[in-house]
């Protein structure tokens, strides 16, 4: 009886470990490899996706598997993985928005943005979808048999040498891999195995002495084995395979099997992973076997059964093509595709099952639940995980096909959505939910100027506010030079300075002269010195061009007498030059040359001396100054006098470089211009000026941002001055645009893309709760972002008249203690009120 009670005792404690399934043992961290339990060496890269995937792409990836130095029983993973770990994103923005002080009002927003994001993953980001943010990554990872374990395997020394001409493949493919340290497959692993433990949760450090295979799974994930899926860690995962791909497959539609680009609803809306599962065969005894099977087939696909059975033609094709391939020197290659989906429940889980077979469906893949065995196929999937037992794979579950060389890199789940540049100073997502970080600071490659163009009603002021806000949190200085109060909300919640000209113009003085940098009275010291000076003095010369002949270009003559008379002027006053002086030393110098053509330059300025209509204006010490973060500048009032807003203008972009100048180089600044088409219309000598800003900007650390309805508004509007500075701008973000303003972009060659790039834009919009950007930068990818926001800020940013006539009337009726911060929070207030009587959410 004791021997049959200790059997029943035995039997219910005893349990098998997830992680006795795992092969990973220990890490190499001289040679950067891991050791395998079943005597294998390997190792993992990691990668963003490619964007895309072309014929050189995927001839160089064919190479991998083409490799006659592997040994047989080599086996390549590549695996895409839809993570929901967005923390690390969101981490980073807040981290960057600290600015020393955790009770600021950035600090907060920032806050509110990582709340929003990570509510966003447990219901959705946008109403109309159910896309969540996640952040997508490429592992690849190859395994080689060691030789005193395998009769076919090679020398350690080998196979590390053979990792690293692994390594250098990739990068030529395109993937900018890193190898995946020990501590990070860790976490990687912990977040596949243990889905139900938050990312706060995850190991934090590898033990070198301890079994990796034992650090990975939290110690109360467990594992409970149903028919169709299983049960883990309290979510329900579900493996698929691929049993049949389509009689034609290119993989530059790669992109398609993470969800449609342009088909919103065709989406994989869960945490998921794809893996192309490939092991290298015995050539000699797999090419016996095809031959076999290529008799076969032969002697069936002829007379009455090629009649009666139709398909022996199409794999009598099928084999034909195969051995010619191999006559030609193509390897054998054992491979299948599978697919892993995570979800709450099993009903949720059944939905997101028939939504990717749906998907594979449109592109003629079809995927099998792999029933009872789905998760041991699961454990294979992961890196590192296939084992290189070909009769276990092929025979016993099933799955692997001899295919030739050519055909994995045409399967490779590898493509993706851009992720953006640089650090998240600003945080948007892409259309299948990729976490997007941007900043165009990070283009150490040229410049950071941007153009921004977009329909009317297509959110160019709100993603502007967003942009501007966003550098504003990482201690960046902003100018915004408007004529609509669009941002008039944001300038007050950031404690900015608004001016508005028509109010202030009595107490400025806006002159060109007494702000100057360089030196005019001696020689410069230095190559730097003269061509900041050069640079200086051209720009001072196209605000006096301006002055003299607002619609006319002046003539080389002109120009040159200009010049004469500005430096003399500069050598003997300095910084206490006027207009007035310069108009003095034109016509004295007309006078002295008899030349009535100087003598009219000297006349024409009269407007803007002392004693001219503007004089007040420009004559005197130059007092604009910018001693706070964020300024809008209100450019109203001056619509009836376009030739003086024309100076002003360039007087203010001229004042705001010298204050870039002045100030922290390290630090981001930008100089915005909305409407540009409308400021920069007038023509004359604006170009001249631009040409030499843009490159000063630039040398300052400094951005210049033109806002404007379409890229056409650039050439059309604009003239020269539009094309220098479209030219000049390492960034061009499209919002959403007219059908035909984007065929007559592509027609007239203003925008380089490609035929896909430019279905992409038109496919552009502004929907319920986002809007769409398209973002093309000149060397870090190209790619569409989707903009959205928490409700609050979406308020703050809104330009819609209703919610604008709900503020403004809350303002005026509160009395002079409600701002707008407290207006959005009463509105906010009623809203949540309204959504708790009736079960909607608010965000």
């Amino acid at each position: 009886m004791s021997t049959l009670l200790e059997y029943f005792a035995r039997k219910m404690i005893a349990r098998t470990s997830i992680s006795d399934w795992l092969p990973h043992h220990a890490y190499d961290p001289d040679n950067r490899v891991y050791r395998l339990a079943d005597g294998r060496i390997g190792c993992v890269w990691e990668s963003p996706p490619l964007l895309g995937m072309g014929p050189d792409t995927i001839q160089k990836l064919t190479n991998l598997f083409e490799s006659s130095q592997a040994p047989t029983g080599t086996t390549y993973q590549l695996m895409i993985h839809a993570s929901p770990v967005i923390q690390p994103y969101l981490d980073a923005h807040v981290g960057l928005s600290h600015r020393g002080d955790p009770d600021s009002r950035f600090l907060r927003d920032a806050t509110r943005t990582r709340e929003f994001f990570l509510e966003s993953q447990g219901t959705r980001l946008i109403p109309t979808s159910g896309i969540r943010p996640r952040d997508f990554n490429v592992y690849v990872s190859v395994t080689m048999p060691l030789k005193e374990e395998y009769p076919n395997g090679i020398e350690f020394e080998d196979i590390v040498e053979q990792l690293e001409g692994v390594e250098q493949t990739l990068r030529n493919v395109g993937l900018p891999v890193v190898r995946v340290p020990p501590l990070e497959l860790i976490w990687l692993l912990h977040t596949l195995l243990s889905p139900g433990h938050a990312w706060e949760e995850r190991p934090p450090s590898y033990n070198s002495t301890q079994l990796i295979s034992d650090q990975v799974v939290a110690r109360d994930t467990y594992a409970k084995l149903h028919a169709r899926m299983f049960e883990l860690d309290g979510k329900f995962v579900k493996s698929l395979t691929v049993q049949q791909f389509p009689e034609e497959w290119h993989g530059s539609k790669n992109r398609e099997l993470i969800g449609s680009l342009l088909r919103g609803m065709d989406q994989i809306t869960c945490p998921f992973f794809l893996t192309l599962n490939a092991v290298k065969l015995d050539q000699v005894k797999s090419v016996a076997a095809l031959r076999k099977k290529h008799v076969v087939v032969t002697n069936q696909a002829v007379g009455f059964m090629l009649k009666l059975i139709p398909i022996f033609e199409k794999k009598l094709q099928h084999f034909n093509r195969m051995m010619a391939l191999v006559a030609e020197g193509k390897q054998t290659i054992g491979l299948y595709v599978q697919a892993a989906l995570y979800g709450n429940d099993p009903k949720e889980l059944e939905k997101h099952s028939s939504a990717i077979k749906a998907i594979y469906r449109t592109h003629d893949w079809l995927l099998q639940d792999d029933h009872f065995i789905g998760f041991r196929v699961f454990l294979f999937g992961l890196p590192m995980g296939l084992p290189s037992n070909v009769p276990l794979l092929r025979d016993d579950l099933r799955r692997l096909k001899t295919v030739h060389s050519e055909v994995p890199a045409h399967l490779a789940p590898i493509a993706g959505d851009w992720k953006g540049m640089g650090q998240p100073v600003m945080l948007l997502t892409s259309r299948s939910g990729q976490m997007m970080s941007l900043d165009v600071f990070a283009n150490t490659e040229g410049n950071f100027n941007i153009c921004i163009a977009a329909d009317s009603g297509a959110g160019k002021s709100f993603f502007a506010n967003f942009f501007f806000r966003s550098y504003l949190a990482t201690g960046g200085q902003a100018w915004v030079i408007d004529a609509g109060k669009s941002y008039m909300k944001l300038c007050e919640h950031l404690k900015g300075q608004f001016m508005q000209f028509s109010r202030e113009a009595r107490k400025l003085c806006l002159n060109p002269l007494s702000r100057v940098i360089g030196r005019y009275d001696r020689k410069a010291e230095s190559p730097e010195e003269e061509a900041d000076r050069k640079d200086e003095l051209a720009m001072i010369k196209a605000i006096f061009a301006q002055m003299l002949s607002p619609s006319r270009a002046l003539t080389d003559l002109e120009l040159s007498c200009l010049e004469q008379a500005l430096i003399q002027v500069l050598a003997q006053k300095g910084g206490d030059a006027t207009p007035t002086d310069v108009a003095a030393a034109l016509l004295k110098m007309g006078q002295e040359r008899e030349d009535q053509r100087i003598t009219d330059l000297g006349t024409q300025l009269f407007p803007y001396t002392a004693a001219g209509n503007y004089g007040d204006l420009f004559n005197g010490p130059n007092n604009m100054h910018f001693e706070r973060d964020f300024y809008v500048l209100e450019l109203d009032g001056l619509d009836a006098l376009p030739d003086l807003r024309s100076v002003i203008l360039l007087q203010m972009i001229m004042n705001i470089q010298v204050a870039m100048y002045q100030g922290d180089r390290a630090r981001r600044k930008i100089c915005a211009m909305d409407e540009a088409w409308d400021l920069l219309s007038q023509g004359g000598n604006v170009s001249a000026f631009f040409e030499k800003g843009v490159r000063r900007v630039r040398k300052y650390g400094g951005s210049i941002m033109t806002i404007t309805q379409g890229i056409n508004d650039y050439y059309d509007k604009m003239g020269q001055t539009g094309a220098a500075l479209l030219a000049n701008s390492d960034f061009v973000f499209l919002l959403k645009q007219k059908p035909e303003s984007i065929e007559s972009i592509k027609q007239r060659g203003r925008l380089i893309l490609s035929e896909f790039e430019y279905q992409l834009l038109r496919s552009v919009h502004r929907g319920a709760g986002y809007s769409e950007i398209f973002f093309y930068t000149a060397n870090h990818g190209r790619g569409i972002g989707r903009l959205t926001v928490d409700r609050r800020t979406q308020l703050m940013y809104s330009t819609k008249a209703e919610e604008l006539a709900l503020i403004d009337r809350i303002v005026k009726a509160g009395g002079p203690e409600m701002t707008i911060d407290r207006a959005i929070d009463l509105i906010l207030e009623q809203e949540h009120e309204r959504a708790a009587a009736t079960g909607e959410r608010v965000a």
